[in-house]
């Protein structure tokens, strides 16, 4: 699944998109330096175009944790040895916390899809 990361002062906007193209209007000029980590010329451009293995919540906040992670910045969403949400982030999907949907984390993402994650912990390096 091809997405697009548009990082944002306190938050991370995700837009499933396969065509990887983000609006200009989507992009924030407010960040935190730590966001661009993983991809140090995106700041640039201002978005993140990434292909992501799986379709699924849980496999892209995995993907996305993994990134950062490598880069060395605090900014993993997923536990790595439960397997589930870290309590210090929220998730929505199309503006519902995810946990209003029966399949939870596991709720397959579709073309359009925005996935928005907060974290008190965002960008800390």
């Amino acid at each position: 699944m091809k997405v697009v990361l548009v990082p944002h002062f306190a938050r991370l906007r995700v837009i499933v998109n396969s065509k990887g193209e983000v609006r200009p209007d989507a992009i924030c000029a407010s960040y935190l330096p730590g966001m661009y980590a993983p991809w140090p010329n995106a700041h640039i451009k201002g978005f993140i175009a990434l292909d992501v293995e799986g379709n699924t919540l849980r496999t892209l906040l995995a993907e996305i944790g993994s990134r950062y992670v490598e880069a060395k910045v605090d900014y993993e969403p997923i536990c790595p040895n439960t397997h589930e949400l870290k309590l210090d982030f929220d998730v929505f999907l199309n503006g519902k916390n995810y946990i209003l949907f029966p399949d939870g984390l596991d709720s397959k993402l579709n073309d359009g899809d925005e996935v928005e994650i907060a974290s008190d912990t965002l960008g800390h390096c």
